[in-house]
């Protein structure tokens, strides 16, 4: 049986005070593109702003920071603005 779950570009959040409650091991990823298993990071300036989708917080993010995670689709996923597609 294949593995159907998709891959997403993440960065992981810096709010560590809010996410680390329960677990301090936990690491929130905040989702910014749908990707697949093989893509390269697209063009990305050094620094990019990304706000929490749990706590609210915006952090700057440099791109050696944004890595590929393999997760769950969320109902109503929108991506990052740097990523989406020219129209």
């Amino acid at each position: 049986m294949w593995n159907t779950r998709p891959y997403f570009w993440v960065a992981t959040c810096k709010n560590h005070r809010f996410h680390h409650k329960e677990n301090v091991n936990y690491r929130h990823h905040i989702l910014l593109a749908e990707t697949d298993s093989y893509a390269q990071l697209p063009m990305l300036p050094d620094q990019i702003k990304v706000r929490c989708d749990s706590c609210g917080r915006e952090y700057s993010y440099a791109k050696k920071e944004v890595m590929r995670a393999e997760v769950e689709v969320p109902h109503g996923f929108a991506s990052h603005p740097l990523f989406s597609s020219p129209e």
